[in-house]
C-alpha cells in the first residue's frame, strides 16, 4: 500500500543505503542496538512465537529470531528498497514461507495486521512524527511484549537532531528526524497495559522491553 509516508521514506532510504546495510549485516551481524532488542526478546523464553517487526529495515530482527524464537513474522516497512533487500535475504535463509512483507506506513494498515506475541520497533520512532499514534498502534498489536530502541534524550542528541534537520531543510528533503520525550512514551505504554521490565543504554540509543500486564 503506497502512501505519502512511503514516498518520503523511499527518498530518504534509497537502494544504495539498503544495499550497504544488507552487506554490513551479512558481514558483521546485527548492529549493537539491534542486539539489545534480540537479547531482550530472547530473555522472554518464547518458542514458536509470532513476531511483528515495524520498520524492520533489512530484516535483521526476524532473520535472527526465526532461528530460535519465532515461527512466523510480519515485516512492515515504508521503504520499498529496504523491503526488497529484506525479502531477498529472507529467501536466501530459507524463511520465505514464514514471513509476510507489507509496504506501508504501519498506522495506515494496522487494522489489517494480525496481532503478534512480540512487536519490535528498532530505530523507528525517531523517523516518525506522530509517536503517540505509532506507539498506540504497535501496543494494540502486541499480545505479550513490545521491544523498542529510540534516541536517548540527552543534550548532545538534541543538538545532533537540530543539525540533522537543518541539513535536511537545506537539501530540500521532506524527511525529518524526531527526538520524542521518553517519559511520555513510557506513560503511554503503561496506559496501554504494559510495564517496562528492562532498560539498557548505549551512547546514542536506549533499548526498552515492555511486557503486557
Amino acid at each position: 500500500m503506497a502512501c505519502n509516508c512511503c514516498e518520503v521514506t523511499d527518498q530518504a532510504f534509497s537502494e544504495t543505503d539498503a544495499r550497504a546495510d544488507i552487506k554490513a549485516y551479512r558481514r558483521h551481524g546485527p548492529e549493537r542496538h539491534t542486539r539489545l532488542i534480540l537479547e531482550a526478546v530472547r530473555a522472554l523464553g518464547l518458542k514458536d512465537a509470532t513476531l511483528l517487526d515495524i520498520g524492520g529495515g533489512v530484516g535483521a530482527i526476524h532473520h535472527e529470531l526465526l532461528e530460535d524464537t519465532a515461527l512466523r513474522a510480519t515485516h512492515v516497512d515504508a521503504s520499498s528498497a529496504y523491503l526488497a533487500e529484506a525479502r531477498e535475504e529472507t529467501a536466501r535463509r530459507g524463511h520465505a514461507e514464514q514471513v509476510e512483507f507489507i509496504h506501508a506506513d504501519f498506522t495506515d494498515v494496522v487494522a489489517d495486521v494480525a496481532r503478534a506475541d512480540v512487536v519490535t520497533l528498532d530505530r523507528v520512532l525517531c523517523c516518525y512524527p506522530d509517536f503517540r499514534g505509532l506507539l498506540r498502534a504497535a501496543a494494540g498489536r502486541s499480545q505479550r511484549a513490545l521491544a523498542l530502541t529510540y534516541p536517548r534524550e540527552t543534550w548532545y542528541m538534541k543538538l545532533f537532531f537540530v543539525c540533522a534537520n537543518l541539513f535536511q531543510w537545506i537539501s530540500r528533503s521532506r524527511f525529518r528526524v524526531f527526538l520524542h520525550p521518553v517519559a511520555e512514551m513510557d506513560s503511554l505504554l503503561r496506559r496501554e497495559g504494559f510495564e517496562r521490565t528492562s532498560l539498557r543504554r548505549l551512547l546514542v540509543w536506549e533499548a526498552a522491553l515492555y511486557k503486557r500486564v
